[in-house]
């Protein structure tokens, strides 16, 4: 950000109260697209991420799938159906909001729909 010259506390702040650069107009796309969240991420890509590592790795890869608030159970079944075809050892899902209490929350709304 300080070498394209957009660098400010302001910014900062806002970006840190959002938790996301999505729909911070001051941050250009092409940086938007490196610095993604978790909760950014579709599932499956989760799963494609994981079954890229666990190929070439004889232990289990974990990895935690991050789910929005608004996931259905299908939602589960359907990316716990593709890590098992894909060869997948070591899978969680988390629903945002699931607990009282959490490790990640997203900004001052610490729920995603």
């Amino acid at each position: 950000m300080k070498n394209k010259g957009l660098y400010s506390k302001e910014l900062i702040d806002k970006i840190a109260d959002k938790g996301t650069l999505e729909g911070i107009k001051e941050v250009p796309v092409d940086i938007k697209k490196i610095f993604v969240t978790a909760h950014e991420i579709e599932p499956i890509w989760h799963i494609k991420m994981q079954a890229a590592f666990q190929k070439y790795t004889d232990n289990a890869v974990s990895k935690t799938v991050n789910f929005k608030n608004s996931a259905t159970v299908e939602d589960v079944k359907t990316v716990y159906l593709l890590a098992y075809r894909l060869g997948c050892k070591g899978v969680t899902i988390y629903r945002d909001g699931s607990r009282e209490g959490q490790v990640i929350n997203i900004g001052k709304d610490k729920k995603l729909r």
